[in-house]
């Protein structure tokens, strides 16, 4: 019987087998690939068990994109506290990983969300709350993702960040407690936004320079279609959801673009496939931050100032009234996803299909990646 070979590292050189161990560990978020959000990091994790260079090549890639749900975050936060104990006690197995984390994904309908409780270790001189070990990995990350419903812990996070802050950060001495420049935030409500109540609330917000809201509420996205549909609105023209009123956009001072998500309809269109859960392809408006500011919330987006047929006189009229400006649709960016994505069905149904949105890669040179 002849043997084959079992395959080996052995003559290869050292940069080859770490550019293997990496490609090996990087998760797969691509639309054209299967997507299992409990096992995006299997592969990762077992080459973490094989020797300690392994784990120190897999572990940043497993690191750059973190996605924690109902299902994950309780093993995150075992992982956090696993770290800190190694901190004391086999300090060559302790893996800093905030500096890694680049992007983070939180929600959604969490069933351990992180307390500011201590927890007790045998291994640890001090106990350490769950929110002191996810805070500094939630706000190291330049992209957060993060549902509507779970701004509390976010403000948690914040909170904490800034109480430990030194006070001379006033005269610019320090930098600010958090990397966050892109804030994706998941099924929009009309809610009030709490932390802007808060000083620490009011300064996160003010370094944020992209804001994305992803993916749209299913009525957002029924309303926009029957808008469509019934020729209430151009062909063209895009009608802000009512959640954009609420949005304390003002507060957004360095906000550079604002990134929309609306389901593409195109006439004639088959609202009873629709309401089966039908997929729709995307399209994803990028209009510039400066025109959402000082405005409650833009009425419409139009292709052409308001002459496009299909456009309602009577929004004509209200804008006239309110003295409200349209956005041309010439100031904004437009582009269509190569696949399509649900917009209707429960959060449970929908929210592993918009993960892979957005980490797949959001935007990459210039053009949308859905």
């Amino acid at each position: 019987m002849k043997i084959t070979p079992r395959a080996s590292f052995n003559g290869l050189p050292t940069e080859i087998v770490a550019i293997i161990i990496k490609y090996a560990a990087k998760p797969t978020f691509t639309q054209d690939e299967g997507y299992e959000p409990t096992h995006l990091y299997a592969t990762a994790r077992k080459l973490c068990l094989v020797s300690r260079i392994f784990r120190h090549l897999a572990l940043p890639i497993m690191l750059h994109t973190v996605v924690l749900d109902f299902e994950n975050m309780t093993a995150f936060l075992r992982a956090l506290r696993m770290q800190n104990e190694y901190a004391q006690t086999y300090p060559a197995l302790r893996f800093e990983y905030t500096p890694h984390v680049r992007n983070i994904w939180i929600g959604p309908c969490l069933d351990e969300c992180p307390s500011d409780a201590p927890v007790d270790s045998s291994f640890t001189s001090e106990p350490v709350s769950d929110l002191e070990l996810i805070a500094p990995v939630l706000l190291g990350a330049s992209s957060l993702a993060i549902y509507f419903s779970c701004l509390n812990l976010l403000t948690s996070c914040i909170e904490l960040a800034w109480t430990r802050m030194d006070q001379n950060i006033d005269n610019g001495s320090l930098p600010l407690p958090w990397n966050t420049k892109t804030l994706t935030l998941s099924r929009m409500s009309c809610d009030s936004w709490e932390m802007t109540k808060l000083a620490s609330g009011s300064a996160f917000l003010a370094s944020i320079t992209h804001f994305i809201a992803l993916p749209p509420d299913e009525n957002d996205a029924l309303v926009h279609i029957l808008l469509r549909t019934e020729r209430i609105i151009g062909p063209q023209n895009y009608a802000m959801p009512l959640w954009m009123s609420y949005v304390p956009w003002n507060s957004f001072e360095r906000l550079e673009r604002v990134s929309l998500v609306f389901p593409r309809v195109q006439l004639p269109f088959d609202m009873v496939k629709y309401r089966r859960r039908a997929e729709q392809h995307a399209e994803v408006l990028t209009l510039p931050g400066s025109m959402v500011k000082g405005r409650r919330g833009p009425a419409e987006i139009r292709g052409s100032k308001g002459t496009e047929e299909g456009s309602s006189s009577l929004q004509d009229d209200d804008a006239a009234v309110s003295g409200e400006d349209f956005i041309s649709l010439n100031d904004v960016h437009v582009a269509v996803s190569d696949h399509p994505v649900p917009f209707c069905g429960c959060d449970m149904c929908l929210h592993s299909d918009w993960q892979k949105v957005w980490a797949s890669g959001l935007q990459a040179k210039g053009r949308w990646v859905l």
